[in-house]
């Protein structure tokens, strides 16, 4: 009877051995929009701690969108919310990219996209994190106010059963 024999596993080229590590921590998309090369750049720690009184409306609104539900919302949804902040969203770019404000606004609708979609690949685990830790939070939040008001009381039995009896005359 023959035995399967697995196939061998292949290992990465030493010089490629931790090279989607960096890619992991700091992401980063390179693309061409309007003829002009750009890096987009994730936002470092201090950096979002800065943005983050900018920042702060909309992730109210990403948090209206997200809080309540189980996974995140369709790209649909989402697309509306950073409409409704697009001028933030522009300045957001324009600070990953490393470009001025005023060239993404006269960016065409499709390159336009280009970029935002990338700018939202890179940096939008930092807003969603930022809503997630809230929610997490105020889920934190309410387990300890239920644990410290202790356990509720019971409910008094209906008042049925509970009358004096006249006695039974026999």
């Amino acid at each position: 009877m023959g035995r399967r024999v697995k196939a061998p596993v292949k290992s990465a080229p030493a010089d490629q051995v931790g090279a989607d590590d960096l890619q992991v921590l700091h992401p980063e998309r390179s693309l061409s929009i309007a003829g002009r090369e750009i890096t987009v750049r994730e936002y470092g720690f201090v950096e979002g701690l800065g943005l983050r009184p900018l920042i702060q409306p909309f992730l109210d609104d990403l948090y209206a969108l997200v809080n309540g539900r189980k996974g995140l919302p369709p790209l649909e949804e989402i697309l509306g919310v950073l409409g409704k902040h697009s001028d933030l969203v522009a300045q957001l770019m324009a600070i990953a990219a490393d470009v001025d404000p005023e060239w993404i606004h006269q960016l065409p609708s499709q390159q336009g996209n280009t970029l935002l979609y990338a700018w939202w690949t890179v940096n939008g685990p930092f807003f969603v994190g930022a809503v997630v830790d809230r929610i997490r939070g105020e889920l934190a939040a309410e387990a300890q106010r239920k644990a410290l008001a202790g356990p509720t009381s019971t409910q008094p039995s209906s008042s049925e059963g509970m009358e004096p009896q006249p006695p039974s005359v026999e």
